[in-house]
């Protein structure tokens, strides 16, 4: 297991210091986005693609919550997790409002929609599903970006805090060093 060292941290949480509260929190907020875009686009890239749903779901989010500022990685697709972290075996059922009524007459008519259909094949009300293994897009995107993603905040910061708020920050240099 590789460790990352970050510097130029430091100094800039001194320059940080110099802003009040309500400044720090912006620049903060802006850092933590810029760094989960980096972990964004990995995961983005790692995903499996089927149809590319979960793939365009990945969004960052970040939030102020009593000065507390976090950055999210997430998605809204159902399946995302069964993705990542895969599934054991189980059993498929259609739902108790899709299933035909008992009448023969209809049961041809109703066949589509009360059916399970694996392609274009009619599996019945059920099916034993064997499983799926896990296909990982977020942990390894941290995994492969963690160190990028502090320093992308970082020059995030030095970058805002120079522009934004004409401190010179010349001097402070924020880089991974891999050891």
């Amino acid at each position: 297991m590789s460790t990352t060292q970050v510097k130029g941290l430091k100094e800039l949480a001194q320059f940080m210091q110099q802003l009040p509260d309500k400044l720090q929190n912006n620049v903060m907020r802006g850092a933590m986005r810029a760094g989960a875009k980096v972990l964004e686009a990995q995961a983005v890239a790692n995903v499996p693609v089927d149809q590319g749903d979960l793939k365009a779901s990945i969004k960052v989010s970040t939030r102020n919550r009593r000065g507390v500022i976090t950055a999210s990685i997430k998605t809204d697709v159902f399946y995302a997790k069964f993705v990542e972290f895969g599934t054991g075996a189980h059993w498929i059922k259609v739902r108790p409002d899709e299933k035909p009524k008992a009448s023969l007459k209809t049961l041809n008519k109703a066949l589509a929609r009360g059916s399970l259909r694996i392609g274009e094949h009619f599996v019945g009300a059920s099916v034993a599903h064997p499983g799926a293994s896990a296909q990982s897009f977020m942990r390894p995107a941290l995994d492969a970006k963690g160190a990028e993603a502090v320093v992308a905040a970082g020059n995030y910061i030095k970058q805002r805090l120079a522009t934004k708020h004409g401190l010179d920050t010349s001097g402070v240099s924020v880089e991974a060093d891999n050891e």
